[in-house]
């Protein structure tokens, strides 16, 4: 077996093929949901199937591993599952097929998550952990739009159909992931000491990249329901309200993106490479942008700063509905989109890290795991919510009606956050 090189990062980049995988079938989703027939509806179905299965697989999963003190494994199934399960999206016929596939992924794919994380801190010193998950956060944000650029060039160069081209890109997502799960079999090793995980009063407020599914590449806090409810008495009333603001905020956002390429492919009528060229833009936005959003919060405070990137999403998700109405032809048209989306992506960076910050100085003292926990869990239910509600929107009553319900569902979130105070 490897042995981890001597600064213990090695294991690390058995993330990377991974998040490549994440990124070059993430935007596929929706669009091969209609390639089989689906409807707008069917879009946000499958779209939250992922979330669904992975809300509770993540507590099961994290706890599982948590006390069998076990993290090799759980990574393992991780990558694997996520492999047979893009394989199995790019083997569907229809999309009770397509579900199911994406409901596998929710429970497969969510074993490596809450593991990775844990495994850094636990070979790790405490003063190493927040350097250490910096690069691990950026390993995985690497590989997730080096994967949309992957999916702009196979789409743009392959010779095969439409079809085709996407269920081979799945394939292609498979054995990425499966490469993944190779050199985790060869680099990674069960520590000797192992961390309790309620006992990690850690905020994690690096690089996350968005995504239109409850299935992020790290986890560390998980929702506990028995210490939730057993203190949950004792949260405040802005705590609460905090939550609120969270799971409308959440569901506003993948609201929008459920059915977003849908809307870039029936609507705006781009190609399926320069979808991907989209998503790209707001990845790379949000990635030059973390580095600055701690001094944006250190110098106007978390919540003004989620304030105002919030309602900066509110308002910039209905623009899209104009940039095909405007002159200019489909070049400035896409140009423009690009432009709007990675102003999206700037919001992302702003609203993840004050999100980290506001409820970690909301939580009562001593608590700050169960609640972090808790905030993940309803960003989680929001991902089942937004797509669920902006899917259906969509399907009876237009795309307008569903963009603009997920303004509505933030904008609704904003009025909390005001008065969560």
């Amino acid at each position: 077996m490897g042995r981890p090189s001597s600064n213990g990062q090695k294991w690390f980049y058995a993330y990377l093929p991974n998040g490549m995988a994440g990124g070059a079938t993430s935007p596929l989703i929706p669009l091969f949901t209609r390639i089989l027939g689906g409807s707008v509806a069917d879009v946000g179905a499958v779209a939250a199937a992922s979330s669904i299965a992975s809300v509770p697989a993540f507590i099961g999963w994290g706890n599982w591993s948590d006390r069998l003190h076990r993290r090799k494994a759980f990574v393992l199934i991780g990558f694997l599952g996520t492999a047979a399960s893009l394989f199995l999206m790019g083997l569907s016929r229809d999309v009770p097929d397509f579900y199911l596939a994406n409901l596998l992924a929710g429970v497969l794919g969510a074993a490596s998550a809450p593991v990775g994380t844990v495994l850094i801190l636990e070979t790790t010193k405490r003063e190493g952990w927040a350097s250490r998950i910096a690069v691990f956060s950026r390993i995985g944000g690497i590989g997730w739009i080096t994967g949309l650029l992957l999916g702009v060039a196979w789409l743009q160069i392959s010779p095969l159909t439409e079809s085709a081209g996407m269920r081979a890109l799945f394939v292609i997502g498979a054995a990425l992931a499966l490469l993944s799960g190779l050199l985790a079999w060869r680099w990674i090793e069960d520590p000797a000491d192992t961390i309790e995980r309620k006992q990690i009063d850690l905020v994690d407020v690096h690089w996350r990249v968005e995504r239109t599914r409850f299935l992020p590449m790290r986890l560390l806090h998980l929702l506990d329901l028995r210490n939730h409810f057993g203190h949950s008495h004792r949260y405040s009333s802005a705590l609460r309200r905090y939550l609120v603001t969270v799971l409308l905020l959440f569901s506003g956002f993948t609201a929008f993106y459920a059915i977003f390429p849908v809307f870039l492919h029936d609507i705006a009528r781009l190609s399926t490479p320069e979808i991907f060229a989209v998503f790209v833009a707001s990845q790379v936005t949000s990635a030059f942008a973390y580095g600055r959003v701690g001094g944006w919060i250190r110098s106007t405070g978390g919540r003004r700063i989620q304030l105002y990137a919030s309602a900066g999403r509110a308002v910039l998700f209905p623009v899209f509905l104009l940039v095909p109405l405007l002159p200019g032809g489909p070049v400035t048209m896409f140009v423009l989109i690009l432009v709007v989306h990675g102003l999206v992506g700037l919001c992302w960076a702003a609203i993840n890290v004050a999100g980290s910050t506001i409820v970690s100085e909301l939580a009562p003292s001593g608590e700050r795991s169960g609640v972090l926990g808790a905030f993940n869990a309803v960003q989680g239910f929001g991902a089942i919510l937004g797509p669920l509600a902006g899917g259906f929107i969509a399907h009876f009553l237009g795309f307008t009606a569903g963009l603009l319900a997920s303004s509505v569902f933030i904008a609704a979130g904003v009025v909390a956050l005001v008065g969560s105070r």
